[in-house]
């Protein structure tokens, strides 16, 4: 079988996952050998939870429970390495989620191993900015799943923007169509940043195409460190706790000027009292260092 290449493979595997999760029977007890198995995972958010996709089963293209039971050649090292590209991360061990890992093994009929397959650590997956406030955006997304006002599609479109794919991603691509700060306009590596924080947002907020900038990874991780901004007129703000060199070397012209529209002020001004680091200054606005 084919390695993955893309995310867009990977999240058709998680949808297959999900199916066998959904079944009964041998695809059942398949998907859940799997999850007590794996070693190294990829968490998504789904409908019911926040859940867990073996590297050596999303990391093959079209994959099947069925086909993968009959695959002799499935290794989880090389699935890893493909993974590793598509995200630009590797997995790692991390206490929460590994936490969050057993719960979801009870939810399942699971009693998971004390580690991974040949006694290795288990490890995640956490290159996104989905769990580095792990704590408080479980309770946001618990909040999705309680909101009676959503309907499933909008819960559906809540979890994609959530991993930064789906309706979200769509809206800020078409609104700016390149990075705002670079003009890179190879779109498939630019990152659909919310100015406000998805864990600080409403569910309206998490949607709004004016809460959010199209940036290159590097712009994105600076905006969303706080160690960049901008003004009302567009003006990028440098912190000073950024340095000149690395500035430079991650690309980050000195006089950048994005295009906001009016709509964007109130996000922009959020982010700047909470997330921006400012000119001068030793600690968040929150009082956080």
């Amino acid at each position: 079988m084919k390695i993955v290449t893309t995310l867009e493979q990977i999240e058709k595997n998680i949808v297959e996952l999900e199916r066998g999760r959904a079944a009964r029977g041998k695809e059942l007890e398949e998907y859940r050998a799997l999850i007590k198995r794996g070693t190294c995972f990829l968490p998504y958010e789904s409908q019911r939870s926040l859940s867990f996709a073996p590297s050596r089963f999303v990391g093959y293209i079209d994959n099947k429970l069925a086909i993968h039971a009959n695959n002799p050649k499935r290794d989880g090292r090389i699935t890893n390495v493909a993974i590793n590209g598509i995200l630009g991360a590797r997995p790692s061990a991390h206490t929460d989620l590994e936490q969050a890992y057993k719960e979801f093994c009870e939810t399942i009929g699971v009693t998971p191993a004390e580690r991974g397959a040949f006694g290795i650590e288990r490890k995640y997956w956490i290159a996104t900015k989905a769990f580095e406030n792990f704590g408080k955006e479980k309770r946001a997304e618990s909040s999705i799943n309680q909101d009676p006002d959503l309907s499933e599609t909008e819960r559906q479109q809540l979890v994609r923007a959530r991993i930064g794919q789906g309706v979200f991603r769509e809206k800020i691509i078409t609104e700016w169509r390149k990075c705002c700060v670079t003009g890179c306009d190879y779109v498939g590596v630019l990152r659909a940043s919310h100015i406000k924080p998805w864990r600080d947002s409403t569910n309206g907020e998490r949607l709004d195409k004016f809460n959010g900038l199209l940036l290159s990874p590097n712009l994105d991780v600076l905006f969303d460190k706080g160690l960049i901004s901008f003004g009302d007129n567009g003006e990028v703000l440098i912190s000073s706790r950024l340095p000149d060199s690395t500035r430079k070397a991650l690309g980050c012209p000195k006089d950048a000027k994005v295009r906001l529209q009016p709509e964007h002020e109130e996000y922009m001004k959020w982010h700047r009292k909470n997330v921006f680091l400012g000119r001068g200054i030793t600690t968040r606005p929150n009082g956080r260092a």
